[in-house]
């Protein structure tokens, strides 16, 4: 019910719009144009044309049936699919019949224009194509154009934006767009040192170099590498070159080149030719004859660095060490690497390789030169790339053997060898272990010439059969005395072997001549002795020389002795300690006679140091009291004389005026001398207490008081007496007590 109602019901179509209807009885399609109005019966239903064929139209498709008419502005175009046969047929107002159509062809119908669809046609509008100078079209021939064109169909044509800048097509043209639907195009413009290339149909290449501005010709196309068009041409410079490759026959006469082939020598160049183009500067454009194979940079190559490079034409190898940037001429030469296991990396020191930890299979003697190379290695390791010349660096003290098919050269560190292409180095195979043995070899390449060392345990036995076990330390060394002589420190693969084993045979046999106890005693000058030979007076040991490698061994450590005979050993630790004890006690007696000899002698030392300085001091003393008095006598003798004198002049003068007091004048002059004498007693004890030089001078001064007072009372006497006051001074005196006049005397 509700689809007859639809079918009954009544579309409106509008101007410039059109529907489609169907006869369902006879299958007929009538076209509608509207304006008008379609009233469905029965046996008539909706369609629309999709896809090639007529679909009913129902309700659930939304869509209505009614089209807009195709419609074209001036600056578009139509290209209308399967045409009317009749290019008169003309569609009225209301219902019209299909006409029949030319199905296959394609007509474009330029605007303005609008019209309805006839049952079957296709029509697709499309705008018109502007162009600037550097854009282009491309159309293709897909039927006869005109009479004026007598193009195939297929043949494909370039419309240039300078030619025409706004483009229809006629009946027969199409424009083809480009892979993203584009019609229009872009041509390609070029700068200086710009290139593009045009790739035809025929796998032919052509080359435009810049400026300007590139369209291409029908058929063909750009050549892209992934988005780009445009190369940049390559700069040569004095540093860099290009390897090219001659794709087509051509010449080059005189000085003269081809387009493109500005850097390329004069001459004749085949296809499949290369060569390589150095020492230019400018810029380099490919071209239909040349294609560049790649441009070669150097190689820069470090201090201490180098490169294999391999010659194609002999095949030989040479090694290019720096510092330089090398530049490789590929159609000549080519670089190679050398390739080295891992084992070998670790034997020359270009892989890490951790030091052995010391036990009884590990060779302890050369741990610390493990370590040493361990550093190296670590250094090496950080240097070493791969792709590069094998770099050894040999560190002081050390020294490896390069070795090829035709020579051996000994290198001394520290120094760093860049390997040729077919040099080695040497390995030695050394005995670990303690006791040396070969059941775990030490594999190394770098011989410790200076301040090596060697260490060892022996077993031996005394003349009296006693086992010993001897813990020996070798310093070794190799010496050479020319360069040329050094090519001998590695004839013996393990050298470690050879010295062990042949200074064990000597220690063993000086062993057995000597009984344990002598060898307890005195066992490391024997062992010293044998191997380095006996010590004459302050010259050093001769060492042990090896002729076979030149080793030699200059010192030897005796680091332990072990008796195995566990009694043995006991007693001689016995004695040993015994020994000791009274060593040791003999020297403390020794040391408490030496301090009490010594206390003793300083004691005495003292003393007599005492005993010298108070002789000093006496004699200074006495030398310093027999001065004073000899001054102070002098100076008395001074003052008496003049006293004396004046006494004298005195008691002549008054002579006579005291002849009659003599006896009263004597009698208190009597006094006041023995007064006088009795302060000089005290004076002198006063005195006796002073300073020396301070006593002096008061001696003095009561010498004068003493003799100012006898002139005085002297004078009248010898006056009246006629004698000198010297005299009466000297009969005083001797009427004086023997003490008195003794004290008088050293007065005067």
């Amino acid at each position: 019910m509700a689809d007859r109602d639809s079918r009954e019901r009544d579309i409106i179509l509008s101007p410039n719009e059109y529907a489609y209807v169907q006869d369902t009885t006879k299958g007929d399609i009538v076209l509608y144009v509207g304006p008008t109005k379609i009233s469905l019966s029965n046996t008539e239903r909706m369609v629309e044309f999709r896809e090639g064929r007529f679909v009913t139209l129902r309700a659930e498709d939304g869509s209505s049936g009614v089209n807009r008419c195709v419609t074209a502005a001036s600056s578009r175009y139509i290209i209308l699919e399967n045409p009317a046969k009749d290019a008169n047929a003309k569609f009225t107002k209301g219902s019209n019949s299909s006409i029949e159509l030319l199905i296959g062809k394609k007509v474009v119908i330029p605007g303005p224009a609008t019209f309805p669809l006839w049952p079957g046609q296709l029509a697709t509008v499309v705008d018109g194509h502007k162009l600037r100078e550097d854009q282009y079209l491309v159309i293709r021939v897909y039927d006869t154009v005109g009479d004026d064109d007598k193009s195939v169909i297929g043949t494909e044509k370039i419309i240039r934006g300078s030619d025409k800048r706004f483009y229809i097509p006629s009946t027969g043209l199409e424009v083809i767009p480009d892979i993203e639907g584009a019609y229009v195009r872009n041509a390609v413009i070029l700068r200086d040192s710009e290139y593009c290339i045009l790739l035809a149909p025929n796998g032919k290449r052509k080359y435009c170099c810049g400026p300007a501005v590139v369209f291409p010709e029908p058929m063909e196309e750009f050549l892209q590498e992934k988005t780009a068009k445009v190369f940049r041409a390559y700069q040569l410079r004095k540093n860099t070159g290009l390897h090219v490759r001659v794709v087509k026959d051509f010449v080059i006469a005189g000085e003269t080149a081809a387009a493109g082939d500005n850097a390329v020598l004069p001459g004749k160049y085949t296809a499949g030719m290369e060569f390589f183009i150095k020492e230019r500067e400018g810029f380099f454009f490919p071209s239909e004859n040349i294609e560049v194979v790649k441009e070669v940079q150097p190689i820069p190559i470090a201090d201490k660095e180098g490169i294999y490079v391999r010659d194609l034409r002999t095949g030989k190898i040479t090694t290019e060490a720096g510092p330089k940037n090398f530049l490789p001429d590929p159609t000549k030469t080519e670089i190679v690497s050398r390739t080295l296991t891992h084992e070998v990396q670790k034997l020359y020191g270009l892989a890490e390789a951790k030091p052995d930890k010391p036990d009884n299979q590990a060779m302890e003697q050369r741990v610390e030169q493990q370590a040493y190379m361990h550093k190296v290695q670590k250094a090496n390791l950080s240097d070493y790339k791969p792709g590069r010349a094998v770099s050894i660096y040999i560190p002081p003290s050390f020294a490896v053997l390069v070795t090829s098919s035709n020579k051996r050269e000994v290198v001394m560190g520290p120094q760093t060898r860049i390997l040729d292409y077919d040099e080695d180095l040497e390995i030695l195979k050394l005995s670990t272990g303690k006791p040396k043995s070969s059941d775990k070899l030490l594999s190394t390449c770098f011989l410790l010439v200076n301040g090596n060392k060697v260490s060892d345990i022996i077993r031996l036995k005394t003349s009296d059969h006693v086992e010993l076990e001897i813990l020996l330390s070798y310093r070794v060394s190799f010496v050479a005395k020319e360069a040329v002589e050094r090519v001998r420190w590695f004839n013996v693969n393990n050298y470690v072997a050879l010295l062990c084993d042949h200074a064990g045979s000597i220690v063993r046999a000086s062993a057995r001549a000597i009984p344990i106890e002598k060898f307890h005693a005195n066992g490391t000058e024997v062992i010293r002795s044998a191997i380095l030979g006996e010590k004459k007076g302050e010259e050093k040991r001769p060492g042990r020389y090896f002729e076979e490698n030149g080793l030699h061994i200059y010192d030897v450590e005796v680091l332990g002795v072990a008796i195995l005979d566990t009694e043995v050993n006991k007693l001689l630790s016995d004695s040993q300690r015994k020994a000791i004890m009274a060593e040791l006690e003999k020297k403390q007696e020794q040391m408490r006679l030496d301090n009490t000899r010594v206390k003793e002698t300083v004691n005495r030392e003292i003393l007599e140091q005492r005993k010298a300085s108070l002789i000093k001091e006496t004699e200074v003393e006495k030398t310093t009291g027999e001065l004073a008095q000899v001054k102070i006598e002098g100076e008395m003798e001074v003052v008496r004389q003049e006293k004396v004198g004046k006494a004298r002049a005195a008691a002549e003068a008054l002579a006579l005026e005291n002849a009659a007091r003599h006896d009263a004048e004597t009698h208190k002059a009597e006094l006041e001398i023995k007064l006088l004498h009795e302060k000089v007693s005290a004076f002198k004890e006063q005195m006796s207490v002073l300073d020396p030089q301070l006593l002096a001078v008061l001696r003095s001064a009561a010498e004068q008081e003493f003799t100012a007072a006898v002139s005085k009372n002297l004078s009248p006497l010898a006056i009246l007496g006629g004698t000198s006051i010297a005299e009466i001074l000297e009969r005083l005196i001797r009427a004086l007590p023997m003490g008195l006049q003794s004290e008088a005397k050293e007065e005067d």
